[in-house]
């Protein structure tokens, strides 16, 4: 019985998660506060906006932007609603110290009547329908972004590394170019030395003519 009731108590807290992803919250748009549907995302704004992007070009719709929301027209996708309407999105940083979660605020209403709204299809009320498309995108694109970067700090460490090999190859030439001036230098010591020892017994010799 008590494992009946951990089992229970469990599935209704994932049950109450899963439904919490999508909310209300207020957001302003055309400069007055509306209420509109609200959900959060754990990854960078730049990210999920273009995960929605992708989300919805795979029904044929591209947004156009104004202030910060992208507006899909003219949408005939059950998924998003149960008849045709405009879609707005707008999606920010949660926090400052929340920098890689993101808060989208979304509604749907008539084609080219933002003032009159349109009912949302169930599935984008709930974890499994326009949330997880949209979590499940943005998991994608990220690590489509973390790859392109990775390849760009892999082209770099060995565009830094052949230019390390090309300077080693350049020293070794002028070390050995200095490896034989310095021994063309002891040559010309040993040759200049005797050449002094040369001209010291010269001197020598005068200096005792001036003594006889």
């Amino acid at each position: 019985m008590k494992g009946f009731f951990l089992l229970l108590f469990a599935f209704l807290a994932h049950s109450t998660f899963l439904h919490a992803q999508v909310g209300e919250g207020e957001v302003e748009f055309n400069g007055i506060k509306r209420t509109v549907k609200r959900m959060e995302i754990n990854n960078e704004p730049d990210i999920v906006e273009q995960s929605i992007k992708n989300r919805m070009a795979k029904s044929g719709y591209k947004p156009k932007e104004s202030k910060g929301w992208l507006i899909f027209k003219d949408v005939d996708d059950r998924e998003v609603s149960d008849e045709r309407s405009d879609l707005y999105v707008k999606v920010e940083r949660k926090s400052r110290k929340e920098k890689e979660v993101s808060v989208v605020y979304f509604f749907t209403s008539k084609p080219n009547d933002h003032a009159t709204p349109v009912p949302l299809a169930g599935s984008m009320l709930t974890s499994d329908g326009f949330y997880e498309q949209v979590s499940a995108e943005s998991v994608a694109s990220k690590l489509e972004k973390d790859i392109a970067e990775q390849e760009e700090a892999a082209k770099k460490a060995e565009k830094k590394y052949d230019d390390l090999v090309k300077e080693q190859a350049s020293l070794e030439k002028k070390i050995k170019g200095l490896q034989d001036d310095l021994e063309s230098n002891k040559q010309k010591q040993q040759s200049q030395s005797r050449e002094v020892e040369n001209q010291r017994k010269m001197l020598e010799q005068l200096k005792s003519k001036r003594n006889s």
